[in-house]
């Protein structure tokens, strides 16, 4: 059984925002081994946010850990995944594309190997579920889409390096026995949102806290169907555009911030 009920957790990516909600999450329950390609005590002392609403990742102490790894090279991927009982991969970069594909595709592969290589039992992968690509297969004008679609990233450089980083974590799935897990998410709001009366909220929102605690149930889920398994991480929004179902049934998982407040009518 793949199931990480306890032990340790190398986090790769913890610098950003998701893995500040991670850390806050995953913290009283495992032993935390907090890497990114900047050090975490630089990354909070400049305020390196993402946007102004992002979280800063916390600075733990022992028996936590935080180290600087660059997921580019697998020596470095490699030591970091030693002793480790789970493996979450954060990491991205959007906008060079040489440092796209060798962070987005390379790393997800030097992940994924030595992930493998060091006999984790499992592999929580992240990537982006673009709503809007702007060609005529991008499923803006579907509705009740769900997990398992096809995702078709067209030429945008942060989609297609993340897609074919996903399809490496797959095939290392299928060939060597590392269950995979790949959480996609799209928009992130804060849980304390002040209401703008008809300001209204995407399709494919979370909140930074909710996207944290999916990885906390992503870790402790039982055996899934297949080693490579993939699930919307979002709220579940009255118009079911991306169906959110499949996480709430095998990982028991569901949005806690609904965000009612931006599209609800007030009573009255």
């Amino acid at each position: 059984m793949a199931t990480v009920a306890g032990g340790k957790v190398v986090i790769f990516g913890a610098g950003g925002p998701v893995g500040a909600a991670t850390i806050t999450a995953l913290k009283e329950h495992y032993t935390l081994r907090c890497t990114d390609a900047v050090a975490l005590d630089q990354i909070v002392a400049e305020e390196r946010r993402q946007s102004v609403t992002a979280p800063l990742p916390e600075l733990l102490d022992a028996p936590h850990e935080r180290t600087v790894v660059d997921v580019t090279s697998y020596d470095q991927v490699r030591a970091a995944c030693e002793g480790m009982d789970a493996a979450i991969n954060l990491t991205v970069l959007r906008h060079v594309l040489d440092k796209a594909f060798a962070v987005n595709t390379v790393g997800a592969y030097n992940v994924a190997k030595a992930a493998a290589d060091a006999g984790l039992r499992r592999l929580i992968h992240t990537g982006p579920f673009h709503t809007r690509m702007g060609h005529h297969a991008d499923h803006w004008l579907d509705h009740q889409v769900p997990d398992d679609v096809p995702l078709h990233p067209g030429d945008d450089l942060y989609a297609l390096s993340k897609y074919l980083g996903g399809h490496i974590t797959r095939v290392f799935a299928e060939e060597r026995g590392l269950e995979v897990l790949t959480f996609l998410f799209c928009g992130f709001r804060p849980r304390q949102i002040t209401p703008v009366k008809g300001g209204g909220v995407g399709p494919f929102t979370v909140s930074w806290e909710d996207s944290g605690e999916s990885f906390l149930y992503g870790l402790r889920a039982g055996d899934m169907p297949s080693p490579y398994e993939v699930f919307f991480i979002a709220a579940d929004t009255p118009d079911r555009k991306y169906r959110v179902d499949k996480a709430r049934r095998l990982l028991g998982w569901q949005a806690k911030d609904t965000f009612e407040a931006l599209y609800r009518r007030p009573a009255g």
